[in-house]
C-alpha cells in the first residue's frame, strides 16, 4: 500500500507535480554433508581458543556484562539466545591467569548449557535432551538429497542499550542472498546448504558489521549484538564540506556505481492497514523483478508475481479512498537513483537547503550524512530528511525522508479522495526509508519502506479514527546472468489486486523463499483475523 507523494518542481512553475494513481487503501494489491565436514574442520581450533588465559579483577556483575568483558579480554565474540542465557543473572567473575574454558564454566554454572568454538566466535547453547523411544526404532530413510536449505534466525540488538535494531541487513555478501530484520530486530533467513561454510554479514547504519560463521547459526535462534561505530577525530579531515558538491558528485558517479544493464531481483513485499491499532488487512508476496538500467525510467521495470497471500477483516464502512501508487510500484519508485526526486536536483533555482551533518558508518564504510529541508520561501509540500553518500566512491547508499509536516494538509489536496463529502481526512505523517546494497561493484535497491498515518472524521462528529498503513520491499537475491524481459502474459499489472488469503506462517507455503518475519504484535493481530486461503504460484 504505497502512498508515494512524489513532489517535483518544474522550473518556472509555482506548483509541485504530484505523481499518483487512484487506488483504495484497503483494496491495494499487495550439501548437508559438506556442512558437517565444515564443523569437524573448525573444531580443531576450539581447544586452543578455550585454553587462552585471562586476568580479570574480582567483581559481581550481570552475565551479559561478564560475557562482554571476557569478549574484550579474549578477543572473541559470543553468540547465544537470551532465552537460554539469562542476561541479567548476577555472577561472580574473577580470573587469575585462568583458561577461558574454566572462566566460562564458572559463570555459566549450568550442566544443561554448553558451548563450542568456530573461528573467533563461541556459541552458547542448551544441550538437547535425548528422547527415549517408546517403540523399537525403525530404519531411517536417508534424507540428504531432500535437505536444500538451512534456516538461520535470531534477533539483532544494540550492544550498549540492548535495544532492538529495526531493519538490520542480514545476508551472504558475496552471493547477495539476504533479508531485512523486522521492526523488532528479528530475522530468519533460508540459505542453500551449499553455502553452509560461508559467513553471514549482519549490518546496520551507524554500527560495526559482524561476520559470523553460518555453522554457529543453523542450530538455534541466537541474539546478535552490534557495537556502535564511533568515528574518531583522526578519521575526519577538519575542513569545510559543501553538501551540494557532494550530491553533484554522487549524481555524476551514477554511471560507475549503478548498473547500466538489467538484473533480476527476487524480492519480498508486504503491506498492511491498521485502524485504531486493529489490523484490517495484511498482504505479502514474493516477486521476481526485472530491474532495468538506472538510465531507464521506472516504467521499464517489470514485476512477475511468484506467490502472494492476503487476509482481511474490514467492512465497507472502513474504506477510505486515497490516490496511491499501486502496491509494489510505489516501492520501486523509491529507487531515487532511477526516479530522481527534487532533493537530488542541484540546479538553480534550488528548492532545498542542504547541510553536512555528520560522518557515519554505513555497512562498515564511512558515509556523509547530508540533511535537506525545503527553502522557507516555498510554501508547498516538499520533502525533508537525510541522504547517505559513500565518502570514497560517492555512491548513494540510502535516504530517510518525509513529506514536510508543515504542509501535509496541502499534500492531502492532491493525494486524498474522500468517499463521502461528510468524511474529513487529515494526513498525519508520510515517511520513507530506502537502502542500497553493493554487489560486484554496483549498487542495487535492497530495502524500501513507506509509513503513512492519517485520521478520518465525519463532519459534525467529534470522534476520529486513526489509520496506519505501510509498505515494505526487500531484495532477497540478485541475479545478473541471462536477464531478459518477462513474457507479457507473466507481467503483473500495476493495478492488480492480490488474492484474498488467510495468513499462513508455515514454511510449506513459501517453500525456499525468504520473507520479513511479522513483528510480534502484528503476528498476534493476524492470528485473530478470519479469512480463507488461496495460493498463487
Amino acid at each position: 500500500m504505497g502512498l508515494l507523494y512524489y513532489p517535483t518542481r518544474i522550473q518556472g512553475s509555482t506548483k509541485p507535480l504530484a505523481r499518483y494513481a487512484c487506488f483504495s487503501i484497503f483494496k491495494a494489491c499487495m550439501s548437508f554433508t559438506g556442512f558437517l565436514l565444515f564443523l569437524v574442520n573448525t573444531a580443531t581450533g576450539q581447544g586452543t581458543m578455550l585454553e587462552k588465559r585471562l586476568n580479570i579483577p574480582k567483581q559481581i556483575t550481570t552475565l551479559y556484562n561478564a560475557l562482554n568483558l571476557i569478549s574484550q579480554k579474549a578477543d572473541v565474540l559470543f553468540i547465544y539466545d537470551s532465552q537460554v542465557v539469562e542476561n541479567n543473572k548476577r555472577v561472580k567473575l574473577e580470573a587469575q591467569n585462568e583458561p577461558l574454558r574454566q572462566v566460562l564454566d564458572e559463570i555459566i554454572a549450568n550442566p544443561e548449557i554448553s558451548y563450542k568454538v568456530i573461528g573467533q566466535h563461541i556459541l552458547i547453547y542448551r544441550i538437547q535432551k535425548a528422547v527415549i523411544p517408546l517403540k523399537e526404532p525403525q530404519p531411517q530413510i536417508p534424507v540428504k538429497d531432500s535437505i536444500t536449505t538451512l534456516l538461520v534466525k535470531g534477533h539483532v540488538f544494540d550492544n550498549e542499550s540492548k535495544a532492538a535494531l529495526s531493519y538490520a541487513s542480514i545476508g551472504i555478501a558475496e552471493e547477495n542472498i539476504g533479508i531485512i530484520a523486522n521492526a523488532d530486530g528479528f530475522f530468519q533467513l533460508k540459505i542453500p546448504v551449499s553455502y553452509a561454510g560461508s559467513k553471514l554479514i549482519v549490518s546496520h547504519m551507524g554500527y560495526l558489521s559482524q561476520s559470523i560463521p553460518i555453522g554457529l547459526l543453523s542450530e538455534q535462534q541466537v541474539d546478535i549484538y552490534l557495537s556502535p561505530r564511533v568515528i574518531s577525530l583522526q578519521e575526519v579531515i577538519i575542513r569545510y564540506i559543501d553538501p551540494k558538491v557532494i550530491i553533484q558528485k554522487a549524481m555524476k558517479q551514477r554511471e560507475l556505481n549503478y548498473s547500466s544493464e538489467p538484473v533480476y531481483l527476487t524480492s519480498f513485499y508486504r503491506e498492511g492497514v491498521q485502524k485504531n491499532r486493529k489490523y484490517l488487512s495484511y498482504s505479502e508476496a514474493v516477486f521476481k523483478v526485472y530491474k532495468s538500467a538506472y538510465t531507464h525510467n521506472e516504467y521499464a521495470d517489470q514485476v512477475k508475481l511468484l506467490k502472494s497471500r492476503k487476509i482481511e477483516n474490514e467492512s465497507p464502512a472502513d474504506t477510505v479512498y486515497v490516490k496511491l501508487k499501486a502496491g509494489v510500484q510505489s516501492a520501486l519508485q523509491l529507487d531515487i537513483v532511477k526516479c530522481i526526486p527534487g532533493f537530488l536536483e542541484i540546479t538553480p533555482p534550488l528548492d532545498y537547503t542542504y547541510t553536512y551533518s555528520d560522518l557515519v558508518s554505513f555497512n562498515s564504510r564511512d558515509a556523509y550524512a547530508i540533511t535537506f529541508v525545503q527553502n522557507k520561501d516555498i510554501k508547498e509540500p516538499l520533502f525533508r530528511g537525510t541522504l547517505f553518500i559513500d565518502k570514497e566512491n560517492f555512491a548513494i547508499l540510502g535516504a530517510d525522508f518525509e513529506v514536510n509536516p508543515e504542509y501535509l494538509d496541502l499534500a492531502a489536496q492532491d493525494l486524498v479522495l474522500k468517499k463521502s463529502r461528510r468524511l474529513i481526512v487529515k494526513l498525519e505523517k508520510i515517511n520513507y526509508s530506502l537502502r542500497y546494497t553493493e554487489f560486484n561493484g554496483k549498487y542495487y535497491l535492497s530495502h524500501a519502506r513507506c509509513d503513512i498515518n492519517l485520521k478520518t472524521r465525519l463532519r459534525h462528529h467529534l470522534s476520529t479514527d486513526n489509520f496506519n498503513t505501510f509498505l515494505e520491499f526487500a531484495t532477497c537475491h540478485i541475479d545478473t546472468l541471462n536477464v531478459v524481459k518477462f513474457p507479457k502474459q507473466e507481467v503483473l499489472k500495476p493495478a492488480m489486486f492480490f488474492s484474498e488469503a488467510m495468513f499462513d506462517n508455515g514454511d510449506s507455503f513459501w517453500n525456499d523463499y525468504n520473507i520479513i518475519v511479522p513483528e510480534d504484535k502484528l503476528a498476534e493481530a493476524l492470528s485473530k483475523i478470519i479469512g480463507k486461503i488461496e495460493k498463487i504460484e
